[in-house]
């Protein structure tokens, strides 16, 4: 039986480039199920049901930053499979990942979001759709307060129609901070016809975890 390629592939790089755990260092995996194990977290984001793979910290939020600021896809397959884990298993909902910037997604080597959210499809057999829009420039939201992220991202998106209607989808996201981002994906796909049942996300930071 003829190998695929992209094992080919993975086996030669492994071979130049020996893998180890972005945590732990242990070789093998990017990113070992020891060092971040799944683990749900339920928020929400102005009555959006909101479910989390892990805290934004340690492990975890090294790779979320590994992959997304320092070109790393090789962690893309490990988080997307985190955040497959966090999607709510209901049936027919449509995964819809939110829209990155133009200049953000050029910066980083393509749409780090819809990246994950296609790994995720895979892992729980649910489609992905991408009828989310930027409609003007928003800032980058590191370093903004509460207020400032809403306002930053205040009537920023748009979607297109559902292809029947009140649809259901799940949005997807790699970090949860205020929630701001999440509100606004959901009113601009309740705008246009999307019944929005909840969000998943990778990682969520300190100020949306549930106080213990």
């Amino acid at each position: 039986m003829p190998v695929p390629v992209p094992a080919v592939v993975a086996a030669l790089a492994d071979l130049v480039w020996p893998r180890s755990c972005v945590g732990c260092g242990r070789a093998g995996r990017v990113l070992c199920e020891r060092c971040v194990p799944l683990d749900v977290l339920h928020l929400a984001a102005g009555g959006l049901p909101v479910g989390a793979a892990g805290a934004y910290d340690g492990p975890l939020r090294a790779a979320l930053i590994a992959y997304k600021e320092r070109g790393r896809r090789d962690l893309a397959e490990q988080l997307g499979t985190l955040l497959a884990g966090a999607v709510p298993v209901e049936p027919g909902v449509v995964l819809v990942p939110v829209p990155s910037a133009a200049r953000v997604a050029r910066a980083r080597g393509g749409d780090h979001v819809l990246r994950l959210a296609r790994i995720a499809s895979r892992a729980s057999r649910a489609p992905v759709a991408t009828p989310l829009g930027l409609v003007r420039t928003v800032q980058d939201s590191a370093g903004l307060d509460h207020h400032e992220r809403a306002a930053n991202l205040s009537a920023a998106m748009i979607a297109t129609p559902p292809p029947s209607p009140d649809t259901g989808v799940v949005i997807l996201d790699d970090i949860v901070t205020t929630g701001a981002t999440l509100r606004e994906a959901a009113r601009a796909l309740a705008a246009a016809g999307w019944y929005v049942r909840a969000a998943a996300v990778v990682g969520a930071t300190e100020r949306k975890r549930p106080a213990k």
